[in-house]
């Protein structure tokens, strides 16, 4: 699987290429991230997602994002 550093992610991406920018399966992504995701229609049955909107989901998942308030401290770093 491509990572990051390396590969020059889609600025959209349909759900198996999120899924793999994500590190999940697809029907992971699909039931309980793309919900939340503003879907692109590319044409009749095929939906893109943004990157910046999946980076903009995860950012949230980690606490991290516009007005929130400092990420609680990880125990596991204490």
């Amino acid at each position: 699987m491509p990572d990051g550093a390396t590969y020059p992610w889609p600025r959209l991406m349909r759900a198996e290429t999120a899924a793999a920018y994500l590190d999940v399966s697809k029907s992971t992504f699909l039931a309980r991230i793309a919900p939340e995701l503003q879907e692109v229609r590319l044409s009749r049955g095929i939906v893109g997602y943004r990157r910046e909107d999946v980076d903009r989901w995860l950012d949230a998942q980690a606490g991290h994002g516009a007005g929130s308030a400092e990420p609680e401290a990880n125990p596991w770093h204490t």
